[in-house]
């Protein structure tokens, strides 16, 4: 397993207008994590000129009580948009309802491919970036 990344500090208001992002990660900093059973949340705060990582949430499925989908989409309550490599109908439209934009990415990638991608699109965001962001 490679090594967990460690958070850079940040308080907010650090990065104006800034996303916070989420990444489902079962190893280092690549997004190979599925919503339901991915072992950590990478947690970045991803603005034009800035990507850094603030958090890494370990999950506990035993924490959960008796919905873990809901669970897990409580860890990340203050993201605007969540990258993972597969998520199920169901738990879906428990991220969607929680006003976070889940983005399904197949393919084992850095987390800083996907967020340098991102970065690019936050200069002239499409419709559904301009609403996560307000």
């Amino acid at each position: 397993m490679s090594d967990i990344p460690t958070p850079q500090p940040y308080t907010d208001g650090d990065m104006p207008d800034s996303i916070r992002v989420a990444c489902a990660s079962n190893s280092g900093e690549l997004l190979n994590g599925h919503f339901g059973s991915c072992e950590r949340f990478l947690v970045y705060q991803v603005s034009q000129t800035e990507q850094r990582l603030i958090d890494v949430r370990e999950v506990g499925d035993d924490e959960a009580e008796e919905d873990k989908n809901a669970y897990r989409a409580s860890l990340i309550l203050d993201c605007q948009v969540l990258f993972i490599a597969s998520v199920g109908g169901p738990a879906a439209a428990k991220i969607v309802k929680k006003g976070i934009h889940p983005i399904k990415q197949p393919t084992v990638v850095p987390t800083s491919e996907l967020l340098n991608k991102l970065q690019t699109a936050l200069v002239t965001p499409p419709p559904w970036l301009g609403k996560v962001m307000g």
